[in-house]
């Protein structure tokens, strides 16, 4: 009976093109969590996760990562979220440029999440997956706290608000969707402005709209117009997200009849705290529903 090879991990070349000792024996299946196969090159070869994290950035022809030199504004671009997903980093920025602290270099899925959310081009440096994991809690420590506060989606809490998530980047409607899914929201997602509208013409009413501005399809703006125009929807609460901080943009966005807006790259526990407030504000509004 012949048996198939087994896919090496990436991990195990780099330490054999290094030649450490013991690499030569090492056999990590290519599906092993990328954690634990640091920690099994470590193990078989004796050498730090420092160290390994130096013949890495070699191999690749990459730099080890300073983790404690990280710009304080940097984690900005990146959502807790997403920075946990992937055990990335973001140590500095410019316009068109975004360096990263990552563990997995040869990760494109990473790549491309990073660069669709930032909307710069990803630049990787190399660093532990257990300093990553550190740092990361270290940066984004009021993600970790609203982890606690607000608990996962139960039985119970199925029929929560009814949100309807619009945005026409597919990644972007997923992290919004899972967040407000965990929360105890029902969400519907929409890819476009023609498509949201037809949702919001169905049968099953929406609490609260979250509305990207830059959409290919249907600009938002006019998608918000047309909310507005619709006595059915007058009074629905709309959220824009856009990726300009302009306050000309602002001004355009209330005089339109947003309820409130956020800036890219959002940031999903703080967009679920502005979703609940803007609730909580209509809930107390005796004539919102009036409208």
């Amino acid at each position: 009976m012949e048996f198939e090879p087994v896919v090496q991990h990436w991990l195990v070349p780099v330490a054999q093109a290094a030649d450490l000792p013991g690499a030569g024996e090492l056999n990590i299946d290519a599906e092993t969590e990328l954690a634990g196969a640091w920690d099994l090159v470590g193990m078989a070869t004796g050498i730090s996760q420092d160290e390994l994290a130096e013949r890495v950035a070699a191999h690749y022809r990459l730099a080890v990562a300073d983790l404690s030199e990280s710009d304080p504004h940097a984690h900005r671009l990146i959502p807790g979220v997403i920075a946990r997903k992937r055990n990335v980093v973001p140590l500095r920025y410019t316009e068109r440029a975004l360096v990263v602290a990552t563990a997995d270099p040869v990760s494109m899925e990473a790549e491309s999440e990073l660069l669709r959310i930032s909307s710069r081009t990803v630049h990787f440096k190399i660093a532990p997956p257990e300093s990553l994991a550190a740092a990361v809690r270290e940066i984004y420590p009021e993600d970790e706290g609203l982890r606690h506060e607000m608990p996962p989606l139960t039985p119970e809490a199925k029929g929560g608000p009814h949100i309807l998530v619009v945005d026409d980047d597919a990644s972007m409607r997923l992290m919004l969707s899972s967040m407000l899914s965990e929360q105890g929201f029902r969400v519907a997602e929409a890819a476009d402005g023609p498509e949201a509208l037809e949702m919001l013409r169905g049968d099953d009413p929406f609490d609260l709209v979250t509305l990207d501005l830059r959409m290919k399809e249907m600009h938002g703006l006019e998608v918000l117009h047309n909310i507005r125009s619709r006595v059915a929807t007058a009074a629905l609460p709309v959220i824009v997200a856009t990726g300009s901080d302009d306050p000309s943009v602002e001004m355009q966005l209330f005089e339109a009849g947003a309820d409130d807006f956020v800036v890219k790259p959002v940031d999903p526990p703080r967009f679920v705290l502005r979703i609940r407030a803007v609730l909580r504000r209509r809930s107390s509004n005796p004539l919102a529903d009036l409208f």
